[in-house]
């Protein structure tokens, strides 16, 4: 019975990409990869309501109040154009943040992506707050860049 409503759950689900908007900084693609390569920096980048900040060079974890509890691992780095964190959560749901890093002669461009496994009833409602999300870290990681 409970295989049968995983099945069902899963088979109601869609994968949503939200792309946020690309932000040029005042700084180079090295540098930039190398402060997104420590997850220690990560927590500059992300929400004031985050709790319970937790984080090695390896990986970060935290939880946003009412909605999860989450720990980001690096799962992918390509040298000053790429970083993928996949996250796990306690809502089971599959989360993978990129930022995406392309060097240019005056600075770089920064852009930063989720990709989740949403409920398809779920996925109207997350597409805002993901999109608010992916330009706040871009954001965040050019006003650090530029200090």
């Amino acid at each position: 019975m409970y295989n049968l409503k995983f099945c069902i759950f899963a088979a109601n689900s869609t994968i949503m990409k939200v792309s946020g908007k690309k932000i040029h900084v005042q700084a180079k693609d090295n540098e930039i990869f190398a402060k997104l390569c420590n997850c220690n920096n990560f927590g500059k980048f992300l929400p004031e309501q985050i709790k319970d900040w937790e984080s090695t060079e390896d990986y970060c974890q935290f939880s946003i109040p009412g909605i999860a509890s989450l720990r980001l691992n690096i799962e992918e780095k390509v040298e000053f154009s790429k970083v993928v964190f996949a996250a796990s959560n306690d809502k089971h749901i599959p989360v993978n943040i990129t930022l995406n890093l392309a060097g240019q002669e005056a600075g770089t461009d920064i852009n930063a992506e989720i990709e989740a496994e949403v409920p398809a009833f779920l996925s109207g409602m997350v597409q805002k707050p993901l999109q608010n999300l992916v330009d706040m870290i871009a954001d965040r990681i050019k006003n650090d860049s530029e200090k």
